[in-house]
């Protein structure tokens, strides 16, 4: 009983599901609030090596 209870395997996982949780959030919130301009962006970029590229 008293191995089970100094046992921390269990805390650990919870502890790394916790952090990717967080971190999925920050991506989906970052995704939502920079998205629209994060696409214009890698669109002038694509046009730009376009044109350069002669593709």
């Amino acid at each position: 009983m008293q191995q089970f209870i100094r046992d921390d395997d269990g805390q650990d996982v919870v502890e790394y599901g916790l952090l990717v949780a967080t971190i999925g959030l920050v991506v989906l919130v970052g995704t939502g609030a920079f998205g629209s301009s994060i696409s214009s962006w890698f669109s002038t970029l694509s046009s730009k090596v376009t044109s350069n590229t002669g593709s």
